[in-house]
């Protein structure tokens, strides 16, 4: 007998309450058993947060046949294993069951206790098998955003720190709208930058400078998206992440590439978003104010999202004051924001203003600490609020 906290928890549907009862007592014994008297019920005992291994459903339900409530199942519960109980002897009816329903086994009626305790125990099985690989897959898609954005903010530091100047802007304005997939947007402006690496040295300076570009510069620069996109497009499930940073010099309009008749709320919100707070940050390097710049902004509006520029002008990142403190290398964590350049002793500019600390940033400034020049100190970095976000300048004036 299987001890009553590691037994599976199996859902079974049905429109007869006699038949649920049969079940519950037939496998109680090796499972954890609930039932649930038609498919608008068993929907509805779906929980994200009480997933259930396996999803045991009749076919012949009044309104909804099993079939159907396991393909609206599939999207509920996608790890959970579906078996259809059936009373179908033809193949053809069958297969179409099987396909409509995703159903991973199927049991022709009447099922003997034995053969259905098998059935379930493989389908636990099956389970755990996808719920540890969609694991594996998380953690190696985590892994692989991390490498490159730690390769980022080694290789250039000023693309990595407009990313997370960026990323702070985005999530002020994420805050206050309701977005399916935020964490594919933000992955989109933290992966933004990663282009520049492709940059000759001069152009990137330029780049991040403000500076005016010549012609072929600029198209060096108009091709940054798509090579961001070729970087990314080979990790798994990074298909929205790589929409939005191709739609990122799309304007709201329908101009600008890519040259595809796409316009208005066609494109990505995190494509639309990419270019607000990309032109906005591109004013602020020009040594516009917030106020300029925004309203540089608003004067071309039909370049962006009017929804998206409504909730910006509402929007800091933060504390109207910046609050900032001195510490030493050795007390630097991250997460920690620069709120101004790290210099070693001989004046040189080794981390921008704005840069938020991670592990790879850290150990470079160590390596840099153990050259001749080291690294001038105090550092000087931005204080947390209290509801814990950074005090800093805000990403527009209201006055």
């Amino acid at each position: 007998m299987t001890d009553v906290v590691d037994r599976p928890r199996i859902l079974l549907v049905d429109d007869e309450p006699n038949v649920l009862d049969g079940l519950r007592r037939q496998l109680r014994r090796e499972f954890t058993v609930e039932t649930a008297v038609g498919a608008a019920k068993g929907l509805f005992a779906l929980k994200p947060e009480e997933p259930f291994e396996v999803i045991v459903s009749d076919f012949l339900m009044p309104g909804i046949n099993g079939a159907q409530f396991l393909k609206a199942a599939a999207k509920a519960a996608p790890h959970s294993t579906r078996v259809l109980l059936t009373g179908h002897t033809s193949l053809s009816d069958a297969a179409v069951t099987v396909n409509e329903g995703g159903v991973f086994r199927m049991l022709l009626k009447p099922v003997e206790t034995n053969t259905m305790i098998a059935t379930l125990h493989a389908c636990v099985t099956q389970h755990r098998l996808l719920v540890a690989e969609s694991d594996l897959l998380e953690r190696t898609l985590r892994g692989s955003i991390k490498a490159l954005t730690d390769v980022l903010a080694l290789a250039n530091p000023d693309a990595f720190g407009r990313a997370t100047r960026m990323r702070r802007v985005a999530a002020a304005i994420l805050d206050r709208l309701e977005v399916t997939d935020r964490w594919a947007v933000e992955l989109a402006i933290d992966m933004s930058q990663l282009g520049v690496v492709s940059l000759p040295p001069i152009v990137a300076a330029k780049l991040e400078d403000g500076v005016e570009l010549g012609h072929g510069e600029q198209e060096m620069v108009d091709r940054l998206p798509q090579v961001a996109v070729d970087l990314i497009s080979p990790i798994p499930r990074m298909a929205p992440v790589a929409d939005a940073i191709r739609y990122s010099r799309k304007g709201f309009d329908g101009s600008g590439p890519p040259d595809d008749g796409v316009a208005g709320e066609r494109i990505p919100l995190g494509g639309r978003l990419l270019r607000l707070v990309s032109d906005h940050d591109t004013l602020l390097a020009q040594g516009m104010s917030p106020t300029a710049a925004f309203a540089t902004i608003r004067s071309h509006a039909g370049h962006y999202d009017p929804a998206l520029l409504d909730v910006f002008a509402q929007t800091t990142a933060s504390a109207a004051a910046a609050s900032v403190r001195e510490i030493k290398l050795i007390d630097l964590k991250p997460g920690m924001v620069f709120a101004a350049a790290v210099l070693n002793k001989a004046g040189q500019v080794l981390v921008q203003p704005d840069q938020e600390v991670t592990t790879s940033l850290y150990a470079r400034l160590e390596n840099f600490a153990a050259l001749q020049h080291s690294v001038a100190e105090p550092l000087f970095v931005l204080e947390e609020a209290d509801d814990g976000t950074t005090a800093e300048n805000p990403v527009v004036a209201g006055d």
